[in-house]
């Protein structure tokens, strides 16, 4: 495979994943994707069957399990390592108490469903004072949405994080929130953090956060600024795993400032999990190919799901401290890691969970330390964090 071809396959895979439907989040926007899929036309039908020949032919999507090795550079095929032994079994420990964040004081209270915001002035939503109410929107039967005319604004209000960052030592709330132009918008591409503040019976909107239409996966309040894990969608702007994206409030708006994570581009030591990947124990760099061949082995950073909205900045002992959780695969054996970032910005491994043998990772999720896997044959496999790593 010639270099330029490596680059446009590159180019390609990030294009289809911007313009891929976005995988289940939450039913509001998944079932108004399922009217945009209805209203598409024969030939974007055809468009996405023929891009997704050429990525399946040329290897950039992820499969797992055993399969046709991806082409070495020059005309050689990349042989896959052979499949070691189920990976190796290590003692069930006590899983420490996670202590659950709650809702600071000042925001004791408050109903989301039906609250009432001020908001800024912003292109395709509502603003000034905005009653929000439970109702059926777009196929949901639950969603919050206000006001009741056009255009209109939905939340999320099942993750709601509360962090300081003014100057005026109140804490703020952020959360999901979706703008509604028409009545005929989907709401493709409308997402992004709301950040509201609070003075005493009053919610009023701070401003807006994040690249509008991306893929919030979490987000988090370090040193007065809001730094999020966030994918692209429909614009991509050079992501890469492990990525983050900070900003900062000045008192009029949220500017974006460098986030200190810029992905998976330094040095992986896979050695500390030698035996539990099914992989050699190498160090290697991916950089912004997301693929690198050692030894005659194609290593691939592929995530398993398209647009990619999978959790990868993650906080396994809810103490604030974030681990970099990303898919890798060699050859015919693929394997979720736990990464740690070092002092010098490489990354060293601290954990690896295969699905089950004769499995492929389709997906994943996270919450309170417990890592569910699910397969393509549709089975999930539950692993808790015990501190150390993961067990069933």
């Amino acid at each position: 495979m010639t270099e330029e071809l490596t680059q446009a396959l590159s180019r390609l895979r990030a294009d289809v994943g911007a313009a891929v439907a976005p995988p289940a989040g939450a039913q509001l926007r998944r079932k108004a994707e399922r009217r945009q899929r209805a209203r598409r036309t024969a030939t974007a039908v055809v468009a996405a069957v023929v891009v997704l020949a050429v990525l399946v032919g040329g290897g950039l999507i992820w499969r797992g399990g055993p399969s046709k090795t991806a082409p070495v550079p020059g005309g050689s095929s990349s042989p896959a390592p052979a499949r070691t032994s189920p990976a190796a079994t290590r003692p069930s420990k006590p899983v420490p108490a996670r202590q659950i964040p709650q809702a600071p004081a000042a925001w004791a209270g408050v109903d989301w469903a039906s609250a009432t915001i001020t908001l800024p002035a912003q292109d395709g939503c509502p603003s000034g004072t905005v009653t929000l109410r439970r109702q059926e929107f777009k196929g949901a039967a639950d969603a919050i949405v206000g006001p009741t005319s056009w255009p209109r604004i939905s939340i999320d209000p099942q993750q709601v994080v509360y962090g300081q960052l003014a100057a005026d030592g109140q804490p703020e709330a952020v959360l999901r929130a979706t703008c509604w132009p028409t009545a005929e918008d989907s709401g493709d591409g409308q997402g992004q953090l709301l950040v509201v503040r609070r003075d005493g019976a009053t919610l009023r909107a701070a401003g807006w956060a994040g690249p509008r239409g991306g893929i919030y996966t979490d987000w988090w309040v370090d040193g007065g600024r809001l730094v999020m894990d966030v994918k692209p969608w429909h614009i991509n702007w050079g992501y890469l795993p492990g990525a983050a994206r900070a900003y900062r409030w000045t008192g009029q708006a949220f500017d974006e400032e460098d986030s200190g994570l810029p992905g998976l581009v330094s040095a992986v030591d896979l050695a500390p999990v030698a035996g539990l990947t099914g992989c050699p124990a190498v160090s290697l760099r991916f950089g912004d190919r997301q693929q690198v061949i050692v030894d005659g082995v194609t290593w691939d950073l592929t995530q398993p799901v398209m647009p990619d909205q999978l959790p990868h900045l993650v906080d396994l002992d809810g103490d604030g401290h974030r681990r970099l959780l990303v898919a890798i695969s060699c050859g015919g054996a693929a394997f979720v890691a736990v990464l740690e970032r070092q002092a010098d910005g490489s990354f060293r491994a601290v954990d690896a969970v295969r699905p089950p043998a004769g499995t492929t990772v389709s997906n994943w999720s996270l919450a309170n330390g417990v890592l569910t896997l699910a397969t393509a044959s549709g089975q999930e496999v539950r692993y808790t964090w015990n501190g150390e790593y993961f067990q069933r």
